[in-house]
């Protein structure tokens, strides 16, 4: 069984492919990815108690005339770091941007915001950059973005469908679906789920347990073997993969080994 992962990534941005040439002179196609620096915006604990210093209190808008009221910081329940990516203007940015903003030293806004849940407390605080330095040590990670946008698709191109015939009297049906609905069934009508022409792409997709071939921390810049999702400067998520992790939970009995050995001598007589 695969555990769900509970590490902290990295935002970072798609900026296209080249090809690496390894030791062994082998030519391997890379896709160039961004990864951070990532200004850390807030840190959530458990426990109100856990929070660091200058971060545990928190204020209350009681509007014009009252004016705000300092309180303490109530407890978030779970442990989790927020992470910002890519400046952004602070005068397109709200002023609930900017109030997170400058708690974290900021003057202006980032463009995209993730939390990143954790199973136990972080060290990071706010106002802490996390580097491409964090998958140093990482062989494969799973990428997440939001795939090219195709529009209204047909069912060829969306789906993988063949053409029908050329001949025998098919005028203008070859890129057609065909028949959709069941008209012979108990239940009539076209079936839930049916795969049929309709909008294409602009989806959130991950793709896992991608070889990371090189690291380069002084430009902040990790060059990954496979498929990214979506297109050139579009952001991505990078997180150490989830399939490296095995969870054992208990052991197989004795006897089912016993009992497979006994069925294979039996085969080999």
């Amino acid at each position: 069984m695969t555990s769900r992962s509970t590490t902290l990534g990295i935002l970072g941005k798609k900026l296209g492919m080249t090809q690496i040439f390894q030791d062994d002179g082998t030519c391997v196609p890379v896709t160039v990815i961004q990864a951070g620096p990532c200004r850390v915006l807030q840190v959530k604990m458990a426990t109100a108690a856990e929070h660091p210093e200058g971060h545990r209190t928190a204020s209350q808008n009681n509007g014009k005339k009252r004016g705000k009221q300092a309180k303490p910081r109530a407890a978030d329940g779970y442990y989790a770091v927020q992470l910002g990516f890519d400046d952004k203007p602070a005068r397109v940015c709200t002023k609930a941007e900017l109030g997170n903003a400058k708690k974290a030293g900021l003057e202006h806004g980032k463009r995209i915001v993730k939390e990143f849940r954790l199973a136990e407390a972080p060290t990071q605080k706010p106002g802490d950059d996390v580097t491409v330095k964090l998958l140093e040590d990482v062989k494969h990670v799973d990428v997440t973005g939001i795939t090219k946008g195709r529009g209204w698709a047909g069912t060829i191109k969306r789906w993988g469908f063949s053409r029908q015939p050329s001949s025998h009297g098919n005028s203008l049906n070859h890129r057609t679906a065909g028949g959709l609905g069941r008209q012979h069934s108990i239940s009539s009508g076209v079936p839930r789920g049916k795969k049929m022409a309709g909008h294409y792409g602009c989806e959130q997709v991950t793709v896992q347990r991608l070889v990371v071939v090189k690291v380069d921390e002084a430009r902040n810049l990790v060059y990954v073997r496979g498929a990214v999702p979506g297109f050139n400067n579009g952001y991505v998520v990078v997180k150490k993969t989830v399939k490296n992790e095995r969870v054992v939970i208990g052991k197989m009995p004795a006897e089912k080994f016993a009992a497979q050995k006994a069925m294979l001598a039996k085969q080999k007589k």
